[in-house]
């Protein structure tokens, strides 16, 4: 017996594969366009699109879609609030379904919508709905869902709402002291799922199934952008954005091992900022803080795009410059010398900032990473001591 013998069509084993997603990916973006592709695929929506929310700009945004022109979802930036239909699920928790007519909405006119469905993704984990309120009533499709939403389900009944009401779920819904605290932060997105052209009805038990699977597919985005925030801590200088010492040695001691195997150089730099300990005497650490981050950003901008600039400790930094000889590399230095050296920095009354480089060659002055770190120390050294704001090789 084959083990997909229990799921009896196509639809339920991509469904899987969606659930899958939950487990397997920590790509965002490889999470998101998976996501957009299966929906369409397995729901057949004539048009699937999808927006992700900038929380703090309280604005969603267009990201990725699938039947819809080049172009139109992602020229979408809408601010978050009941008013516009495309953000209402991110203020509601609930799904929005429309009523085949045009709407009186200008975001839904701009891409056509008429016969469609919004679907909130979302990123935490909640309580249910029974659990909050103690309910009993076991007959309802949300009761011992360990973390459904009521209004997320077809058909759901509160014990303390006339069971007649309960038909006009998202009037019942907006009284109820569960639904008060939604929190929109806990939204990443809206998925859009639309058969306006075809005009084939969208049905409820879709839309539930998309809502749950959004659910899941939410929390995935979330613990992406944790691995992703937490590997950048791991090679990040929290201060400055560049890149930490201990990535940048690991870089220079693969770079160092690639030339000894199959030849080429680079160059190594190390610049320190000239009389740094006055900028923090005269203006406190805070604008010195600052002083570093501008510096960064000056190195950051004026490099190549194949080298890499790290903070290297306190006010030093240091610059990997690939496929470069030591003629380059000293033009290079020389030219970052100058533009730094030409930048006003108003954290401390528009004052200029120099830096002192010491510059060390692969084969021409080492062939080992500690043997180009010694070298460019010395060259720093030597241009701090006699006289700073230059650029010093061995």
């Amino acid at each position: 017996m084959n083990e997909m013998d229990g799921f009896t069509t196509p639809k339920e084993i991509a469904l899987l594969e969606m659930l899958s997603l939950v487990y397997e990916e920590m790509d965002l973006d490889a999470i998101e366009e998976r996501f957009v592709d299966l929906t369409a695929e397995i729901f057949d929506f004539d048009r699937v699109g999808l927006f992700f929310t900038k929380h703090r700009k309280g604005v969603i945004q267009g990201k990725l879609c699938k039947g819809f022109n080049p172009g139109v979802i992602s020229s979408l930036e809408i601010p978050i609030c009941s008013d516009f239909l495309l953000t209402q699920p991110l203020v509601t928790g609930f799904p929005y379904f429309s009523d085949g007519q045009d709407q009186d909405d200008v975001h839904t006119r701009k891409i056509e919508l008429r016969n469609f469905a919004l679907i909130p993704i979302v990123n935490k984990k909640r309580l249910s709905c029974w659990q909050i309120k103690k309910c009993a009533e076991t007959t309802c499709p949300a009761y011992d869902k360990k973390w459904l939403r009521c209004w997320l389900v077809p058909g759901t009944r509160c014990g303390d709402i006339p069971a007649e009401d309960c038909a006009h779920k998202e009037e019942v819904c907006r009284e109820c002291e569960v639904y008060a605290q939604q929190d929109i932060d806990a939204v990443e997105g809206v998925l859009v799922v639309d058969n306006s052209l075809s005009g084939r009805p969208i049905s409820r038990e879709d839309v539930t199934l998309l809502s749950i699977i959004a659910h899941a597919v939410g929390v995935s985005i979330n613990n992406a952008k944790v691995f992703s925030r937490t590997l950048r801590e791991a090679i990040r200088d929290e201060l400055t954005g560049l890149y930490n010492r201990r990535f940048f040695n690991e870089r220079l001691l693969d770079e160092v091992d690639r030339c000894r195997r199959y030849g080429g150089t680079f160059s190594l730099l190390i610049c320190d900022i000239d009389h740094f300990k006055e900028v923090n005497d005269n203006f406190g650490h805070p604008m010195g803080d600052k002083v570093l981050v501008q510096v960064a950003e000056v190195l950051r901008d004026n490099i190549r795009s194949s080298d890499m600039v790290a903070r290297y400790g306190g006010e030093e930094f240091a610059l990997l410059l690939l496929n470069t000889d030591k003629k380059l590399a000293r033009s290079l230095a020389e030219q970052l010398r100058r533009t730094l050296a030409g930048t006003l920095f108003q954290e401390i009354n528009g004052r200029q900032v120099t830096a002192s480089f010491g510059v060390a060659t692969f084969s021409d002055d080492s062939i080992s990473f500690e043997g180009l770190v010694a070298k460019a120390d010395r060259a720093l050294y030597l241009a701090k001591t006699q006289g700073r704001n230059q650029v010093i090789t061995l």
